[in-house]
């Protein structure tokens, strides 16, 4: 089972979206190759049946199939940009990223 841990803001801001968050695994790629980045969204995901769900104290988190993470788990925190942009992150999760 996927332990999954939360900041105070980021619960926050999750709680007051809804309910649910989406942890997504996106291919991004340019002039220097292609790479994987882990992306976290607020709500749940068009297709849920192509994602594991997991109770994390009364919030689903849809994650990825084939997901892996840490021992520890995964934890999902909040970022502010510019003092009015807001974004989830995760960290803890295992991948891999070519040339590095």
């Amino acid at each position: 089972m996927l332990k999954v841990e939360f900041t105070d803001d980021a619960r926050d801001y999750i709680l007051q979206k809804g309910d649910s968050i989406t942890v997504d695994m996106m291919l991004y790629g340019g002039c220097g190759g292609q790479f994987k980045e882990p992306a976290v969204s607020a709500g749940k995901p068009p297709l849920p049946e192509s994602y594991d769900l997991v109770d994390a104290n009364g919030i689903k988190v849809y994650m990825f199939k084939g997901a892996v993470s840490k021992p520890d788990g995964i934890k999902i925190s909040l970022a502010v940009d510019r003092m009015v942009f807001r974004r989830l992150y995760v960290t803890g999760l295992v991948y891999e990223q070519p040339g590095m």
